[in-house]
């Protein structure tokens, strides 16, 4: 039923996530796109009444539904190419609208009415123009902005990718990747995965630095503001795979069977200080413990823990790995437990 409740979620959050990208997407493309634009000369227009349409410049303001108030451009212009004339309305494809007014009234001041611009326009279709080219801060930001609920939708698939191959392929142990050398055979148990310690670093930093870089810029940081704390985190995310990664392949976290030799060997994982090692004999029971997790709003989620308990200890088992995945759980605990000559020892003790 978990998985089910998370398909239809990560349904429902990656189409509110590709409708936002949908806005974000195709606008900063376009800036991208506008710096190669040819230039050239235009005028700012005004018309006085009678005539029915005033093409003015001006700062826009707009009322939200909670009274707040943010404000825009508009500014009309007129231009020609290979004498033909036109007339535009665009000052950027994204439409920048914001509760700061200086950027509004900073862009109106360079626009007196009357005076003559620049005006960037598509090569292939004239009609299309505006009139600052290029991506500058706050297209970053919106970028930074939307990281970490994209980040969000990626960990929601990834994690129902492995959902899916547990139930149609069954792979052996659950999944998990077995290396065999000699009598020894090494199980990677991380407790985290690269990409999850990659995906929080991202989407963490990238929320936190959203609202930062922000607040002191009054909504517009400069370019060189918004690549650099983009370049940040982008670089936050890799150290931070890395890092994991090199632990995770350094064996550091493995259960190590050693069939030779007859003993199991635990990882500094789960509490563990050191690495413990048992005498498959000194073993008394692998089970599949159902961990109950109850939010601050009284909402329940359970995770399945293999563990593994050892004769005359006291207390707590030692716990292998804690998924939220019961079937990969079940399907690794039943291959341990066989490898571990547990098979006629009676199973549940969850």
């Amino acid at each position: 039923m978990n998985g089910v409740f998370l398909v239809i979620f990560a349904c429902f959050w990656s189409v509110l996530v590709i409708v936002c990208d949908g806005f974000v997407g195709p606008n900063l493309w376009n800036q991208l796109a506008s710096r190669n634009y040819p230039a050239t000369t235009g005028r700012i227009t005004h018309s006085d009444p009678p005539f029915p349409i005033a093409l003015v410049a001006l700062v826009t303001q707009h009322r939200g539904s909670k009274g707040g108030i943010t404000y825009g451009v508009d500014i009309h212009y007129r231009y020609a190419v290979n004498d033909r004339s036109f007339e535009g309305a665009r000052f950027r494809y994204d439409a920048q609208a914001s509760s700061d007014s200086g950027w509004a009234v900073d862009a109106v001041a360079g626009h007196p009415v009357g005076s003559q611009t620049q005006v960037f326009y598509n090569p292939q279709n004239p009609q299309d123009a505006l009139l600052s080219p290029g991506v500058n801060g706050s297209d970053l930001i919106l970028v930074l902005f939307l990281m970490p609920f994209n980040i969000v939708a990626l960990g929601l698939w990834t994690w129902l990718g492995g959902w899916l191959r547990e139930r149609l392929f069954k792979p052996v142990a659950g999944g998990v990747r077995i290396i065999t050398d000699g009598p020894r055979t090494r199980i990677r148990l991380p407790e985290y995965a690269a990409m999850v310690w990659c995906m929080v670093a991202v989407g963490g930093m990238s929320f936190a630095c959203t609202f930062i870089l922000l607040i002191p810029s009054g909504f517009h940081p400069s370019l060189r503001a918004a690549s650099s704390v983009l370049f940040i985190v982008t670089a936050a995310g890799a150290g931070a795979y890395w890092w994991q990664w090199r632990k995770i392949h350094s064996g550091e976290d493995d259960l190590v069977l050693d069939e030779g030799a007859r003993t199991i060997e635990l990882p500094e994982t789960y509490g563990r200080k050191n690495r413990v090692t048992a005498a498959f004999s000194g073993i008394e029971n692998l089970t599949l413990e159902i961990i109950e997790h109850r939010s601050s709003k009284g909402g329940v989620s359970y995770t399945y823990a293999p563990t593994l308990w050892l004769r005359g200890e006291v207390g707590a088992g030692q716990k292998l790995a804690d998924w939220s995945d019961k079937m990969k759980a079940a399907a690794f605990t039943d291959w341990l437990r066989q490898r571990l000559g547990l098979s006629d020892v009676p199973y549940p003790r969850a």
